[in-house]
């Protein structure tokens, strides 16, 4: 849940976290896709290959062929991944005035954990600009691709998500009360 601290200069900061059900989202399409599994030798990344070195819970950053990684540090990449990425979510919508359900935050968090962008997705972030949270859930579903050919682990993931970011919005229909 997206909170606001004031820090002691005064200045108002957003501390985002992913519920529970939004690190299982993760852990569970991560590496080995069991919670508390992670592969802990570094392996090709499963759509590009050794130009990707990945380890743990799909952490890359500075990843070499050949590294390995303790549980711990495979949890702490986990949150330090998940917390810079839910960022590049809050960054794109606070400044909007464009405020997110729980689900929602755990689906799009997820979404830029996997595909390292949010801004530049106009059927979710232009959908969400124009205050379309459902059609904006709907819009995770078109990103199921990988090198141009569709991916059933990747459909299965949006799919996912699609249902966490749906399971908080209100349905509303007109002339029904």
């Amino acid at each position: 849940m997206a909170k606001w601290n004031k820090t002691r200069t005064g200045v108002v900061a957003l501390v985002v976290a992913l519920s529970p059900v939004g690190y299982k989202l993760i852990e569970e399409r991560e590496g080995l896709g069991q919670p508390n599994k992670p592969i802990q030798k570094a392996y090709a990344d499963p759509y590009l290959g050794w130009r990707v070195p990945t380890i743990c819970y799909g952490h890359t950053k500075g990843v070499r062929q050949g590294d390995t990684a303790t549980i711990e540090q495979c949890k702490k990449w986990l949150n330090e991944d998940a917390t810079k990425h839910c960022a590049i979510v809050y960054e794109a919508l606070v400044p909007l005035n464009i405020w997110l359900t729980q689900g929602e935050q755990d689906a799009y968090c997820s979404f830029a954990f996997n595909t390292g962008k949010f801004k530049d997705t106009s059927s979710i972030y232009g959908r969400l600009v124009k205050q379309d949270h459902w059609g904006a859930c709907m819009g995770l579903l078109k990103y199921y691709y990988s090198d141009g050919k569709p991916s059933r682990g990747l459909w299965n993931r949006r799919y996912a998500e699609y249902n966490v970011c749906i399971s908080q919005l209100e349905y509303k229909r007109e002339g029904v009360r």
